[in-house]
């Protein structure tokens, strides 16, 4: 909060009288967020609650023999939902919003399978869902709940993907997250207003990772290896796009410059054009570096090394042909960074 106080104080000398803001609502909505971030270890300890105490319930109404009855699984299904909605809009707090997820989940749980007792279609089910998540991201106040839908949105996407036997299909949907994903990053300081942009940016970062995830392990889904490369496009795509934002805020002005890094960065993307996970992660790591985002950084890294792992153990390359293109790209990564720091400490110098 003093570092904000000081920001602005700054601002205010350097601007003089032109410079107006409203600073009691700009530090309360400030200690909103710092309240958010604080509490988000909470958050993902009541998503696992949540979940661990609906699958109890539902244990619990197998026993009582409530899933003999398909009209009482819609009925009590649709109350639930309906219940977890009105919780999450009146209260807000942890204890509350933990109670609304594991309300949701049993509710949404409970029309699937009444839906799945009276023989209606995979597909549709998936659609209802998507409709259900989609309502309650709009209507929902909670942070979790809203990040909750997102999950369950791009999770029956995946099952629409797998159920028609479209695996390939799965290259567009790292295009479409892929997309939304840097266009949410990006435009940061237009969406940020917005209360749904936190949940909505954790949410599509997350289901980016579920494509990934389901493009680098080998085996989760049969795709075609000669069509692996298009899910890679949009990530080398982005990720060359991005640099060329950062060497801007450089202000970076010579052509020579511009010229290594853009070689140098297309040089260590190429051994990843065969392995669009390892690209994918680069791009997550890239965004919230830009933007600063330390959570989703962390993510990056973490699902960096899993997924160059997973490569490594991947059986449509050789051993060394896997380890000839890794040992590339690290000498590649080396001497990028070498040049940066060569650059960077020239810049200080002058």
């Amino acid at each position: 909060m003093e570092k904000l106080k000081e920001l602005i104080q700054q601002i205010h000398v350097s601007e003089g009288g032109h410079f107006m803001v409203n600073e009691e609502t700009l530090f309360a909505e400030y200690g909103r967020k710092n309240d958010q971030q604080s509490s988000l270890a909470i958050k993902v300890l009541s998503i696992f609650g949540g979940i661990l105490a609906s699958l109890t319930f539902l244990g619990f109404l197998a026993i009582a023999g409530i899933y003999d009855s398909t009209t009482g699984l819609l009925v009590v299904g649709i109350t639930f939902l309906i219940l977890a909605i009105w919780l999450n809009r009146l209260y807000q707090k942890v204890l509350i919003d933990t109670f609304s997820i594991c309300v949701y989940l049993i509710g949404i749980s409970l029309i699937i399978f009444a839906l799945a007792d009276l023989k209606v279609n995979e597909d549709q089910i998936a659609q209802l869902c998507i409709f259900i998540a989609l309502c309650c991201l709009f209507l929902s106040k909670s942070y979790m709940l809203s990040f909750i839908s997102m999950l369950i949105v791009s999770i029956c996407f995946l099952v629409l993907i797998i159920s028609n036997d479209v695996y390939d299909f799965i290259h567009l949907y790292v295009w479409v997250y892929a997309c939304l994903l840097v266009y949410f990053f990006l435009n940061e300081a237009d969406l940020i207003k917005y209360k749904l942009y936190d949940p909505v940016r954790v949410g599509l970062l997350f289901s980016l990772l579920f494509g990934l995830i389901a493009i680098g392990k080998e085996g989760l889904m049969p795709i075609n290896p000669d069509y692996i490369w298009v899910s890679s496009l949009v990530s080398i795509i982005s990720i060359l796009y991005l640099v060329g934002k950062i060497v801007a805020l450089m202000e970076a002005d010579s052509l020579k410059f511009k010229g290594w890094v853009y070689l140098l960065t297309t040089a260590a993307l190429l051994p990843t054009f065969f392995a669009p996970s390892i690209s994918g992660a680069l791009l997550i790591m890239l965004l919230c570096f830009l933007v600063n985002y330390k959570t989703g950084f962390a993510v990056g890294i973490i699902a960096l090394v899993y997924f160059v792992a997973q490569y490594y153990y991947d059986l449509n390359f050789t051993l060394l042909t896997k380890s000839i293109i890794l040992f590339s790209s690290g000498i590649v990564l080396l001497l990028f960074y070498l040049f940066l720091t060569k650059k960077f400490n020239a810049h200080e110098k002058v």
